[in-house]
């Protein structure tokens, strides 16, 4: 039941049933999922840990807003340990990963075309989980899915471009292509392509939100 909830919450989240910088309270969240109150606690501890949820001394909890500047470090960050990862990464990947990863590219491009956000999400997660699993440096790969869930809110803002989410299944089948080969310079090059985008879309998003723009650092 935790699981369940705390995915379902974290979902809710990331597609913003729950805005940005919202108070989320128990009562509600527990007459909305149907859930008793040490499990939404858990869940609300779990996604703290991830980063979606930050818990303010009387004021209670609250969904992370990020500025564009605080995108733009967590962004230096991913590709600091993503690009260390691949650098690391032992080339070819086994067949069985490179299998499993064809699998879920194939399932997320599906996804994309019948434009079901959800699964999308999930997907891509699992891809980059399954990818960073090749990493030899087990600490650097739970540091990465760390990272990487704090950024989805991020990342979601350019589910409804057409043209970024096709070039999303094509920097996958990149990252793919490049495990499959012998380059970790292949397989850097296309990491680091795959994680600008969603951060300057952010910036742009934040701006026309707030009628300000941040200046980067």
């Amino acid at each position: 039941m935790q699981d369940s909830l705390t995915s379902e919450l974290e979902s809710d989240i990331i597609f913003g049933r729950y805005a940005p910088g919202s108070r989320i309270i128990e009562d509600r969240v527990m007459e909305h999922y149907s859930a008793k109150r040490h499990a939404i606690r858990n869940a609300f501890a779990i996604l703290e840990a991830r980063g979606l949820l930050v818990r303010h001394p009387n004021r209670g909890v609250e969904v992370v807003d990020f500025t564009p500047d605080e995108v733009d470090a967590l962004y230096d960050v991913r590709i600091v340990l993503e690009t260390a990862a691949s650098e690391r990464t032992a080339l070819p990947c086994s067949p069985d990963v490179l299998a499993r990863l064809k699998d879920i590219a194939s399932r997320h491009e599906k996804a994309v075309k019948i434009n079901d956000v959800q699964a999308v999400y999930w997907l891509n997660l699992e891809f980059h989980e399954v990818q960073y699993s090749c990493c030899d440096n087990p600490l650097l790969a739970e540091l990465i899915s760390n990272h990487a869930r704090v950024a989805q809110p991020i990342r979601v803002v350019k589910y409804d471009d057409t043209e970024h989410m096709k070039t999303i299944v094509a920097q996958h089948l990149a990252i793919l292509s490049a495990l499959s080969g012998t380059s970790n310079q292949t397989l850097v090059d296309a990491v680091r392509a795959h994680l600008p985008a969603s951060a300057e879309a952010y910036r742009t998003l934040y701006n026309r939100r707030f009628g300000v723009r941040t200046a980067k650092s």
